[in-house]
């Protein structure tokens, strides 16, 4: 029903260790992309899962994008994006960041553990501001199945959904639902 998702672990410290430059930003990245019709745009959020850049995020995104750009907010760090792969039908798409090092990655929980009523907070490119908003909300259902819709007529199930009443509004997308203790559970 849920996918379990693991916490990286730690990177212990050693004696006489070189001490490393702090991770760049907060594992959160704002995507901004030129899609391939009428000069238009869409913007969205993504998640760091590696610190060399491999960035996860929802397919519809980026789908149609003729060119993906991402920035890590309250930095200067900019990066064109490639995409590596994808699934409509779970709508997720894995991008990698060109020449990206030294990036903080997000905190992976354990799904399989959620009940309703417990607190969470989204974060995401709301309105696609290219800032990082915050919306709490809680935990109302699991479980859930939709049937999402595009523009051209295409519709998919999506099935064992986490829903919450976080004030999630478009350019949210992609980015990720924390628990209180800063882990990525949706």
């Amino acid at each position: 029903p849920y996918p379990t998702l693991f916490r990286s672990p730690s990177r212990a410290r050693t004696r006489g260790a070189r001490t490393k430059a702090a991770p760049i930003g907060t594992g959160v990245v704002v995507i901004d992309t030129s899609l391939g019709y009428e000069e238009s745009a869409a913007a969205g959020s993504g998640m760091v899962l590696t610190s060399s850049g491999e960035v996860l995020t929802n397919n519809h995104v980026i789908d149609g994008a003729t060119t993906i750009k991402v920035v890590v907010p309250g930095t200067d760090h900019r990066y064109t994006a490639h995409v590596v792969g994808y699934d409509k039908s779970a709508d997720v798409a894995l991008l990698s960041l060109q020449n990206a090092s030294g990036l903080k990655t997000v905190s992976l929980g354990d799904s399989s553990k959620l009940s309703v009523g417990q607190a969470v907070k989204a974060l995401g490119n709301a309105n696609g501001t290219g800032r990082l908003t915050p919306a709490p909300g809680t935990i109302t259902g699991l479980g859930k199945s939709i049937v999402a819709s595009d523009d051209e007529g295409s519709s998919e199930r999506l099935t064992g959904l986490i829903e919450t009443n976080a004030g999630l509004i478009p350019g949210d997308s992609g980015g990720p639902l924390f628990d209180n203790a800063g882990h990525v559970i949706g």
